[in-house]
């Protein structure tokens, strides 16, 4: 049947109210534009509750972040990419293009470093005076809500730099007392402490000191934030050359401020020879799951191994091969047997999403039944040159959550 306008405008509100409440978050983006009546009734508080209730909540959008690079060049070109999984389509927008009113950072010179919760967390890679007035560097950090535009600039955390490899942060969201928090790590971890910024006292404030026992020298490898507790994996140089590096996993209870070493089996997150020829590429949270994968360049292999915190243990959940991943991911790199792509995982209810810095192809990773399912729309981006990858980035995002930044 045609759209006919009259017959809508005949509607009772309440009618329309819950006809709209069954729609994805894109579509309603689009319908805000309709009339005044449709923007007011999509952006009410109310409307947000409603359509939570009604959406399917098992059908999540998947938020992958772009970035094309040409030999550790940034070349500026930023898409947000959004998957519906129930209906496998894509959307995309250009961060540059949506922030460029009232944005304070310098638009060629940011980058998106996390996202929960239906927001973004953006930093400058270029220091913001308007923002800033420290002589040495700084992390200077903007809270976006890509879906009602909202920004909220943050204070700058003081003696982190602005460049995009000196820290490791961390965002947490929540949708229910609708509060965010923000955990910033420098990478060579000298402080052994975390800065933390939170939204309700709208200050950044610093963690206890993790206490060790040495003068070893602790570099951050990742971190993340799983079941409301913050783990950072860290590489830990030996002083004494007669002992091997290892590897250490600590948490972190920001609620009480208390460190927490966790203890695992000698090799759990890499076996001897990974120290020395591979190394950990990253945390995954899928539903109630953490993972942790590992690649292995004198193997030639790559891994995705699931952690039990409880128990202390883990298990392999899959395997590649260098062949393998060419093969899937449908990478042509010539007779370069030294290049392995990077994958990146991304979790969702009981899956994973992998993706390659080199390809357009996705796979879907089911954990339970150990499937592999590549019937999936490509990435939107354009087709790399010999001498370009994708920088990725993605999370799983429940637009359907009222937005924190009113």
């Amino acid at each position: 049947m045609a759209f006919n306008g009259a017959l809508w405008s005949q509607l009772p509100l309440e009618v329309v109210e819950q006809i709209l409440s069954f729609l994805p978050m894109p579509d309603l983006c689009r319908y805000c534009t309709t009339c005044k009546t449709w923007n007011e009734l999509i952006n009410n508080p109310a409307f947000s509750v409603l359509h939570v209730r009604n959406r399917n909540k098992n059908s999540p959008f998947i938020a992958i972040y772009s970035i094309t690079t040409s030999i550790g060049y940034i070349d500026g070109s930023q898409v947000l990419y959004f998957l519906d999984i129930s209906s496998k389509k894509w959307y995309s927008i250009k961060p540059c293009d949506a922030l460029e009113t009232s944005f304070l950072f310098d638009p060629q010179y940011f980058q998106i470093v996390a996202m929960d919760g239906g927001l973004v967390l953006l930093k400058a890679l270029k220091i913001a005076p308007k923002l800033c007035h420290h002589k040495i560097g700084c992390t200077q950090l903007c809270v976006w809500n890509p879906i009602k535009n909202m920004k909220i600039n943050l204070p700058c955390v003081p003696d982190h730099n602005c460049d995009h490899s000196s820290s490791f942060i961390n965002f947490l969201v929540d949708d229910i007392v609708e509060t965010f928090k923000v955990f910033a790590i420098k990478l060579d971890w000298k402080s052994h402490s975390v800065d933390i910024y939170d939204s309700v006292i709208k200050e950044w404030k610093t963690s206890s000191k993790l206490e060790t026992n040495n003068t070893n020298t602790y570099i951050v490898i990742q971190s993340i934030v799983f079941q409301n507790l913050l783990y950072i994996l860290c590489f830990v140089d030996n002083v004494n050359p007669d002992l091997e590096d290892t590897y250490e996993l600590w948490r972190y209870n920001h609620v009480a401020d208390i460190w927490e070493r966790l203890h695992f089996a000698e090799g759990f997150f890499v076996e001897p020879h990974y120290t020395k020829y591979g190394g950990n590429e990253q945390f995954i949270v899928s539903g109630k799951h953490l993972f942790v994968t590992h690649w292995c360049e004198l193997r030639g292999v790559f891994e995705v191994h699931e952690i039990d915190i409880y128990s202390r243990a883990t298990k392999v959940l899959l395997t590649w091969t260098r062949i393998h991943i060419m093969m899937v991911f449908d990478i042509t790199n010539g007779n370069d047997w030294s290049y392995f792509p990077f994958i990146y995982v991304i979790g969702f209810n009981r899956s994973l999403i992998l993706v390659s810095n080199s390809s357009r192809n996705i796979d879907i990773f089911d954990i339970d039944t150990k499937k592999t399912n590549f019937e999936w729309p490509q990435l939107p981006l354009r087709k790399l040159r010999v001498e370009e990858e994708y920088s990725l980035m993605g999370k799983q995002m429940d637009f359907l959550l009222p937005g924190t930044l009113k």
